[in-house]
């Protein structure tokens, strides 16, 4: 007897039904091994509001794939996935476990294009005097990376910076952890982040401001908003380099309790995006009036 859980599939054009994990047309679904994907040029999105923001913000789709016991959920997304030119897939859940090699709950998932690897320096002529921007420094932790591009979103950050030491926010877990803010966000990738730290500094007069734990770093309390601002993140356990800390024009930290070395990166970033961003100085300036 047929399932009770099988979609009605006419309800939506050349929709496949996946019955074979080793079906080639869903391949890259066996493989979201971070390096491989990128290799290719393509992210997974995972998870229904993931991949609803990846279609809100007009990244290429390439795929999708989704439980048939979920398929009236997801059918208005199915349908918007098969208006950009996507393949749909349906495939029974457990089967999908089968297919990615772990536990699939969150019923829905798809390929997507990365957008073009550009350098900042290429694509940024100006910046305005409340421009924010956030580079991050051999940040090698890939869940730091999501929940930093989650918060640059959050306060209005203009664009993410990202060197070649620090891991691509379009890999697997850094997509999943930003909860699909990455795909709002400008993405910029240095391979000198000295050269592009030290333009922006020099022909776009952006404030350069390291993220330190040093002691004689100034205390974030005291330190105004200059214009355009550029926050540097660096390594949780070597900080930012020399070299990027020799160009700031300030080294600001954190108060903490003296019991504690450090506070984690991307929490360390929730602070300082706030400190910096327009909504903190709007509601200063309101107060003040």
């Amino acid at each position: 007897m047929p399932s009770q859980n099988k979609p009605n599939a006419k309800k939506i054009n050349d929709v496949a039904i996946i019955d074979n994990p080793e079906d080639r047309r869903i391949s890259a679904y066996r493989s979201l091994k971070g390096k491989e994907l990128e290799r290719h040029g393509i992210f997974i999105a995972e998870g229904e509001k993931v991949v609803k923001a990846m279609l809100d913000n007009k990244i290429r789709a390439v795929s999708c794939l989704a439980s048939q016991e979920a398929f009236t959920r997801y059918t208005p997304i199915l349908k918007a996935m098969k208006k950009t030119g996507a393949k749909v897939y349906l495939a029974d859940n457990s089967l999908i476990e089968e297919i990615i090699g772990f536990r699939f709950h969150r019923g829905i998932m798809a390929i997507g294009q990365c957008p073009k690897k550009q350098s900042i320096i290429d694509k940024t002529e100006n910046a305005a005097g409340s421009s924010l921007f956030v580079a991050l420094n051999s940040v090698n932790d890939p869940q730091n990376v999501g929940l930093i591009a989650r918060n640059a979103a959050a306060f209005g950050a203009e664009a993410l910076i990202v060197d070649d030491r620090t891991y691509d926010p379009y890999y697997r877990k850094a997509v999943r952890v930003s909860m699909g803010t990455i795909f709002g966000l400008k993405v910029f990738y240095e391979d000198d982040m000295l050269s592009s730290i030290t333009w922006l500094k020099d022909k776009l007069g952006v404030h350069i401001i390291a993220s330190s734990a040093a002691k004689n770093a100034k205390d974030i309390n005291g330190v105004k908003k200059r214009g355009a601002v550029c926050i540097i993140f660096g390594n949780e356990d070597n900080g930012i380099s020399p070299e990027l800390e020799g160009i700031s024009d300030e080294m600001v930290r954190i108060p903490i309790s003296k019991d504690v070395d450090s506070l984690n990166v991307a929490s360390a970033s929730a602070i300082f995006l706030y400190e910096f961003s327009d909504k903190k100085h709007k509601e200063t300036d309101h107060a003040a009036n």
